[in-house]
C-alpha cells in the first residue's frame, strides 16, 4: 500500500512547477490521492494539480467512487459513495471556535484562499506588456496553489473543511478497494483527469522506526536519517537529565535544505562534552498529525586540541647530543604530556624518538640518535587526557660536523701527447661533500704540493663536487712518472686522509736498455744463465728467449723478474745446444734490442747409476742372481764380477738381461756394474754371497 502514497506524494510536489509560465498546449489537469487505512476507515486526501481544477472543486464539490477489486475480475464496478463540498461559513466559524491556537493561523490562511477563488485577475494583452503581465499572474497563482496544498496536508482538519478530505467509513477489513475522485461538474474546454487510488484494508502499525545516524562534536551533536516515508519534517525532543522529561527543542519542524535529497538532519548544540544525551524525534504525516519516527542518544566529547606548543631552541652542543627546547603558549588544565618526533625532511615522515609521553611540565628533550650525515628537522607535539594533539612547527637544528670525509680514490689519470693530465676521482657519497684538493710530486718519496682545489660554494646551483681535474706537464723529463695525491673535505673544513697515491706515466717512445748476459755455466742435466736485466723504472716485462738453431726464430722460454739475476734451464738434453737471448718492454710498449746471443751444450761424464735390488739364491746345483734397473734400454748391457781366492772381484761374465743363471757348488760372492755403448759405467754394485 505504502507504494501508492510515495509515487502519490512525489506528483504531489512537482506539479505545478512555478518555474513554468505557459498553459499546456491542451488544458488538462489530474487529481492526486493519498489515503490509509485506520480505525476500520479509509481516509482519502486528494488534491488537483492545476488551479483551475481544484478552483473548480471548491465551487461544485467531488465525487468519491469505490469499486471491490479482485483479480479474476476484467472490469471494475464503480458506486458513488459520496459527494463532497467545502464547508458553509457557520462551519467555518465553528472550526474556528474549537481550534488550539497554533491551528487558527493555518485555518485563516486556507479560508482566505477559498474566499478569493472567485478572485482571479488577468492583465490586460498587448503585444508590448500582455504577455509580461500573464506571466506574472501564473506565477502568482502558483505560489497561492503551493502556499495552499501545503497548509493542506499540514492539517487533516483543514483538508475536510476544502472538501479535500473523505473518510469512507463502510469498508471491510482484508479487502481491496479502488477509489475514483471526480469533479462533481466538468469544466468547458478543459480536461480534469479523475483520481485513482487502490487500497487494501489491512491493518498496519502506524509507528515508523528510522535509523537515525549520531555525528559527534565538540559541545555538539548532529543527527542524519533518510526521509523514505510519508513522515515529513521533524520535531525534535530532549530528554532532561535533571527531571527525565522530555523537552521539544524546535518549534518549527526540522525541514530538508535541499528538496532534491531524502536526507534530513538536526545538530543540537552548546551541549556539555562527556554527558549523555537521549532523544525523541517526530515528523508530520500526510493527513497532518504528528507522528513518532525514531529514538536517538550521543554523548559529544572534546575534540579541542590543546594550543601548539613552539619550539624555542635546537642545538648540538655537545657531539653526540641535540637539546631540544619548547613552551606553551598556553597550559590547558587537560594537558596530558608531550611527544617529539624528528625527520630528515621539513614535511617529511616524522618518527617519535620516545616510547612513553613526555609529562606535561616537561620543556626540554635530549636526542642521542640524530643524524650525524643527514639534515635534523624536529616537531614537538602536545596530548590532552582526550588524545587531541597539536603540533609545533618543525625546527631544524645544525648538527656541528666533527667528522671528516672517508678516504678517497682515483679512478683513472692519462697524460695526452701535449702533456694535458686529465684525472678522474670516484665521487665521495658523503652529503655535505664540499670538494678536493689536489697534491702533485715527481717522486712518490718527495713533498707533495697542493695544484688544485675543486670546491663549489652550498647557496650555488651545482650539487656535486668536481670530481675530474686537469693538470698541464712536461714531457721533456728524465722521470718518466708523476705523482698525485687527493684529499676530500666537508662544508666544515674536515679533511678526509690522503688518497693511495696515483701514478701517470708520460708519454715514452724511447725503448728500455738491452738485457746482457755475464755468465753461461753448463752442466749435464741443466744450463746455469747470469744476466744484468734493464734497469729502467718504467720496464714492466723482461722475457728469456731460446732456440735450438740460430737462422729460426726466438722462442719465448721464461718471463724474468725486473731483479733476478739469474736463471737456470732444466729443461735441456745432453749434448745438445741451446741458445738463448733476452729482451725488455716497458710500459709504453717499447721493446728494447735483443741481447746477444749466449750458447750452453750439457755434457755427459760418463757416470751411470747402478743396479738396485740385487738378490742371489741357490737352486740345486745353481747360483740365481737378480736385479733391478730403471735405465735399462737397449744401449745398456751388465758385466758380473766374481770374488777369486785373494778375495778380488774380477770380470766373470756378461748378461743383457736383469738376470744371470750358473752352475755353482761352492761358496761364492758377487756383485754387478752397468755399462753403455758409448762409453759410461757405474760403480760396482753392493756384494751378495752364496754360502
Amino acid at each position: 500500500m505504502k507504494k501508492y502514497i510515495i509515487i502519490i506524494v512525489l506528483a504531489l510536489f512537482s506539479i505545478p512547477s512555478m518555474a513554468q509560465f505557459t498553459e499546456d498546449v491542451k488544458p488538462s489537469s489530474t487529481i492526486n490521492v493519498i489515503g490509509r487505512y485506520t480505525d476500520n476507515a479509509v481516509e482519502l486526501i486528494y488534491f488537483p494539480d492545476k488551479n483551475k481544477a481544484l478552483y473548480q472543486g471548491l465551487k461544485k464539490g467531488f465525487i468519491i467512487e469505490r469499486a471491490e477489486f479482485s483479480e479474476s475480475s476484467d472490469t471494475l464496478s464503480y458506486k458513488k459513495i459520496a459527494e463532497v463540498f467545502p464547508y458553509e461559513e457557520d462551519a467555518w466559524s465553528t472550526l474556528m471556535a474549537n481550534s488550539k491556537e497554533e491551528t487558527k493561523k493555518d485555518i485563516t490562511l486556507a479560508k482566505e484562499f477559498y474566499d478569493n477563488r472567485e478572485k482571479q485577475s488577468g492583465g490586460k494583452f498587448s503585444f508590448d506588456e500582455g504577455i509580461k503581465e500573464m506571466q506574472e499572474q501564473k506565477f502568482k497563482e502558483d505560489f497561492e496553489y503551493i502556499i495552499f496544498v501545503m497548509n493542506a496536508i499540514k492539517n487533516n482538519t483543514i483538508a475536510r473543511a476544502l472538501a479535500l478530505s473523505y473518510t469512507d467509513k463502510t469498508v471491510e477489513e482484508n479487502k481491496e478497494y479502488v477509489y475514483r475522485i471526480s469533479l462533481k461538474e466538468k469544466l468547458e474546454n478543459y480536461t480534469v483527469g479523475q483520481g485513482m487510488y487502490l487500497m487494501e484494508t489491512l491493518k498496519e502499525s502506524d509507528k515508523v522506526e528510522r535509523d537515525i545516524y549520531v555525528k559527534t562534536w565538540d559541545k555538539k551533536l548532529t543527527f542524519i536519517w533518510e526521509e523514505n516515508d510519508m513522515i515529513t519534517g521533524a520535531h525534535v525532543e530532549r530528554k532532561n537529565n535533571a527531571t527525565g522529561e522530555f523537552e521539544l527543542l524546535n518549534k518549527k519542524p526540522v525541514l530538508k535544505s535541499d528538496p532534491t535529497s531524502t536526507r534530513n538532519s538536526y545538530t543540537d548544540q552548546n551541549l556539555t562534552n562527556y554527558t549523555n544525551y537521549e532523544y525523541r524525534f517526530y515528523g508530520i504525516n500526510p493527513f497532518g498529525e504528528k507522528a513518532y519516527f525514531g529514538t536517538a542518544s550521543g554523548m559529544p566529547k572534546d575534540l579541542t586540541p590543546p594550543v601548539n606548543p613552539a619550539i624555542v631552541s635546537g642545538k648540538n652542543n655537545k657531539p653526540e647530543e641535540i637539546k631540544i627546547i619548547w613552551k606553551m603558549p598556553v597550559m590547558a588544565p587537560d594537558l596530558k604530556g608531550f611527544v617529539v618526533a624528528r625527520s630528515t625532511k621539513n614535511k617529511g615522515d616524522f618518527k617519535l624518538l620516545h616510547s612513553k609521553l613526555l609529562p606535561k611540565n616537561t620543556t626540554s628533550y635530549i636526542d642521542k640518535t640524530f643524524h650525524k650525515e643527514k639534515d635534523n628537522y624536529y616537531v614537538v607535539q602536545a596530548i590532552d587526557t582526550t588524545g587531541n594533539i597539536s603540533s609545533s612547527s618543525p625546527y631544524f637544528v645544525t648538527v656541528i660536523d666533527s667528522i671528516p670525509p672517508v678516504k678517497p680514490n682515483f679512478i683513472s689519470g692519462k697524460i695526452d701527447s701535449l702533456g694535458i693530465v686529465t684525472l678522474d676521482i670516484e665521487l665521495n657519497k658523503e652529503r655535505d661533500l664540499m670538494g678536493y684538493r689536489l697534491f702533485r710530486s715527481n717522486a712518490p718519496e718527495h713533498e707533495f704540493s697542493v695544484i688544485n682545489e675543486g670546491f663549489h660554494e652550498k647557496d650555488t646551483i651545482y650539487t656535486k663536487a668536481l670530481s675530474v681535474f686537469k693538470d698541464t706537464v712536461t714531457l721533456k723529463s728524465l722521470t718518466p712518472y708523476i705523482y698525485y695525491k687527493i684529499k676530500a673535505l666537508d662544508y666544515n673544513f674536515n679533511q678526509s686522509p690522503y688518497s693511495d697515491i696515483l701514478k701517470v706515466k708520460r708519454p715514452d717512445l724511447i725503448p728500455p736498455e738491452t738485457p746482457v748476459f755475464k755468465n753461461v755455466k753448463v752442466g749435464k742435466e741443466d744450463i746455469e744463465l747470469e744476466f744484468i736485466l734493464s734497469s729502467n723504472e718504467d720496464v714492466i716485462e723482461q722475457t728469456l728467449y731460446r732456440k735450438l738453431d740460430l737462422k729460426k726464430e726466438w722462442i719465448k722460454h721464461a718471463s724474468l723478474k725486473n731483479e733476478q739475476t739469474t736463471y737456470i734451464d732444466k729443461e735441456v738434453e745432453t749434448g745438445v745446444k741451446y741458445f738463448y737471448t733476452l729482451r725488455a718492454k716497458d710500459d709504453s710498449d717499447n721493446y728494447s734490442d735483443y741481447s746477444i746471443p749466449v750458447m750452453g751444450k750439457p755434457y755427459d761424464d760418463g757416470n751411470r747409476p747402478g743396479v738396485k735390488n740385487l738378490q742371489i739364491n741357490r737352486e740345486k746345483d745353481q747360483v740365481y742372481l737378480q736385479w733391478d734397473y730403471e735405465q735399462m734400454n737397449e744401449n745398456t748391457f751388465f758385466v758380473i764380477y766374481k770374488k777369486n781366492k785373494k778375495g778380488q772381484f774380477i770380470q766373470h761374465d756378461r748378461s743383457l738381461e736383469l738376470r744371470f743363471r750358473e752352475s755353482e757348488n761352492n761358496t761364492s760372492s758377487y756383485a754387478i756394474k752397468v755399462f753403455t755403448k758409448d762409453g759410461g759405467q757405474s760403480k760396482l754394485s753392493e756384494e751378495v754371497s752364496i754360502k
